[in-house]
């Protein structure tokens, strides 16, 4: 049968011995040594860091912060996690002016498109940009825009408070079917478009069609040219969701993204594109639109928005987010840190969160939010700010944000790439990377996961992975020997992103052959728990009530493949099998997808994985709004029930709308196991293997594991 581009990126690839491989091995031992020393020095400061603090000698003890004007003391200075700009600016809050690009944003074209790393301030951009152009915050200009460079009437453009202003974001659960996926991006757009009604006195004169938000957009359009008004979209991370989906579900991705070859019609995110670059020849009296997001992925698969300018690698935008050297004095000046202090506090600060380079970009960027995060602790922190100002080895733990840290699921695609392990011999050991051609402005997602495997396209591969770190931040242009961003070398920033990005390797690589081994000797339930847990233990994290089945699978999947790839020869490993379950003229029909089967010379595991959310959980269903804390707190409680109790615990089937025992679930994806062993048997024909048939189970975060007979 023939697997299309979805069924490849759904499952596994076979990995076989070759001599690149057998060197990668070798090499990835030696990796293992150093991240592992790596890690022990870590521990070590740690340990280290509560012993050696001591009562300040000092001024530090007796640094008096400024009362800048008549700020709000009620909330903090510097405004973390906060991307409000009429919030921040009437708190009057540490605010970075940015405005004296609004001139060169408007001259740039009337629809923009603008990417950067997670993180960056983009949220903040689009609300400061929606401040300064809403008709309806006229009167508000002097309060929120007084004493920016776009303040002085000098600077201003004909474009000041003349627009209507429609915010979007696409933030929205990706669980359930593609329908419904679909459905609750038209709810999410009726609503916004329910929400602008409201505030510019419309309410009432667009009905709203619940089944098609691009009709209701539509009807907006018309209603503004008969106001004979302007109109401006933002679009803040248009491709949240998008990338959710794209490494958990590509079979949903293709469907809300790409859609159907030869109906664009059918992909709801083409569609809305499609509407939005029709807008600006609706008669309006003037239509733009800026989009903002973290790769140019999503964009390039829906493919129905080429009218847009793509201002990302533009020079004169290489500071359009992110804060320089200059910017962080002068936040430490307001709080009274000055002179050597000053000098001190900058050094650890460089340290840990500068280096990166964007295309134009003078002077080496720091994130926003975690130069944020780290003057909050400064200010709120004493013990901190000591160690700080006494130049003490400060543990990498207490200067990460984990608000920051690199998704696993990006990490995880980077390690299935072929070229990955050549990338990180060279960050390690040179400190950098050399593209060949260049970043690329479009990428695809199938470029990143099934790109062509020939030799003559290695060169290619290479640059799409790089390009792909480089959107997420992971790796960023090196400085030359004049102060100048080299476009063709790349390095990881800081030892804040070198952290991650190692701690995350060792993760990838850390399974002990000897869980493997005695799995695959011994395939007992209780062995399959210990080799899974020893994978799941370290994620704890990244499990909460968005964590779908996928997900689970992918971080065993990603675990599994980079030690099948870089250490073992004994197993091959497929994601997604798909068997063959019946013909109609002649045509062969999938119904059937096991979710990971592993292979050896002989035996076969079987593994069906389900993954039970929290908040799915009957004891759980009174809970309305999740804390992040609660997940870990409720994962406590979950591990101290027995198996027996687990299975007997009630959870919500959405399709069915009903609660069943976590029992009847386990019965049911024992059935289905059962079919893949006879479609696999049938496979096997006269081959002697073994198949061994597994259920896992996770009910919130422990595991139930069965063996079925």
């Amino acid at each position: 049968m023939k697997h299309t581009f979805l069924r490849k990126i759904n499952r596994l690839q076979l990995f076989t011995a070759s001599p690149k491989i057998n060197r990668s091995i070798l090499k990835i031992n030696n990796l293992t040594n150093d991240i592992n020393k790596f890690t022990i020095n870590r521990v070590n400061q740690t340990k280290n860091y509560s012993n050696t603090l001591k009562p300040t000698t000092n001024n530090v003890e007796n640094i008096k912060f400024k009362n800048i004007g008549d700020r709000n003391l009620l909330v903090p200075y510097f405004p973390y996690g906060e991307s409000d700009f009429a919030s921040i600016r009437r708190s009057k809050q540490f605010y970075v002016d940015k405005t004296n690009l609004i001139p060169l944003l408007e001259e740039s074209g009337k629809q923009l498109f603008f990417v950067r790393p997670p993180r960056w301030g983009k949220s903040l951009l689009l609300s400061m940009l929606s401040s300064y152009y809403d008709v309806n915050k006229k009167d508000e200009f002097d309060e929120l825009f007084s004493g920016l460079w776009i303040g002085d009437e000098n600077n201003w453009t004909p474009g000041k408070n003349q627009y209507y202003v429609l915010k979007l974001d696409f933030s929205i659960q990706v669980d359930g079917t593609a329908d419904d996926i679909n459905q609750r991006l038209h709810t999410k757009i009726n609503t916004t478009i329910e929400g602008f009604l409201e505030c510019y006195g419309m309410g009432g004169e667009v009905s709203i069609n619940q089944n098609d938000s691009f009709d209701t957009y539509q009807k907006l359009i018309q209603l503004l040219v008969k106001r004979k008004g302007k109109l401006m979209v933002l679009i803040d991370e248009y491709d949240r969701f998008a990338n959710k989906l794209m490494f958990e579900n590509p079979e949903k991705y293709q469907l809300i993204v790409e859609g159907k070859r030869g109906d664009p019609t059918s992909s709801p995110i083409r569609s809305f594109f499609e509407r939005l670059k029709e807008s600006s020849a609706t008669g309006l009296q003037d239509f733009r639109s800026i989009i903002t997001g973290i790769t140019p992925i999503a964009l390039a698969d829906a493919s129905g928005y080429n009218v847009s300018s793509n201002i990302s690698s533009d020079k004169i935008f290489g500071g359009l987010v992110g804060f320089t050297e200059n910017d962080l004095r002068m936040a430490l000046n307001n709080i009274d840190i000055i002179g050597n202090d000053q000098d001190i506090t900058i050094s650890t600060m460089k340290k840990y969160y500068k280096g990166y380079h964007f295309p134009g970009s003078k002077h080496a960027l720091f994130n926003t939010t975690l130069s944020m995060f780290f003057l909050n602790k400064l200010v709120k922190d004493e013990p901190f700010r000591n160690a700080v100002l006494q130049k003490q080895e400060i543990p990498l733990s207490i200067l990460t944000d984990t608000n920051t840290m690199i998704s696993e699921n990006v990490f995880a695609t980077l390690a299935s790439s072929v070229v990955s392990n050549d990338i990180i011999q060279q960050l390690l050991s040179k400190d950098y990377v050399e593209v060949t051609e260049s970043i690329y402005p479009s990428l695809k997602l199938r470029e990143i996961i099934d790109p062509p495997s020939n030799e003559e396209d290695i060169q290619k591969i290479r640059d799409n992975a790089l390009s792909f770190m480089y959107y997420h931040g992971m790796i960023t242009f090196t400085e030359s020997s004049s102060k100048q961003m080299n476009p063709k070398q790349l390095l990881i920033p800081n030892e804040i992103a070198k952290v991650q990005y190692l701690e995350q390797l060792r993760r990838l690589i850390s399974l002990r052959e000897s869980d493997i081994s005695t799995f695959i000797n011994e395939p007992t339930q209780d062995n399959l728990k210990k080799l899974l847990w020893s994978i799941l233990s370290k994620q704890e994290t990244v499990f909460d009530n968005d964590m779908s089945e996928g997900g689970l699978q992918s971080c065993i999947e990603s675990a599994l493949r980079s030690y099948s790839l870089y250490r073992s020869k004994d197993f091959t490993l497929r994601a997604e099998k798909e068997y063959t379950n019946y013909h109609i003229n002649g045509k062969e029909y999938t119904e059937l997808r096991a979710d990971l089967v592993i292979s050896t010379d002989n035996d076969i595991f079987i593994i069906e994985l389900k993954h039970l959310r929290p908040m799915y959980l009957s004891q759980y269903s009174t809970i309305r709004i999740w804390k992040p804390y609660m997940f870990k707190e409720k994962f406590k409680e979950l591990l101290q029930a027995d198996e027996s109790q687990l299975l007997n615990m009630l959870v919500f089937q959405k399709w069915a709308n009903k609660y069943v025992k976590v029992e009847s679930i386990l019965n049911e994806a024992s059935s289905k196991v059962k079919q893949y062993a006879k479609k696999e048997q049938e496979l096997l024909g006269n081959n002697d293997k073994t198949i061994h048939k597994f259920v896992v189970i996770q009910v919130g975060w422990p595991l139930i594991v069965r063996k079925v007979n």
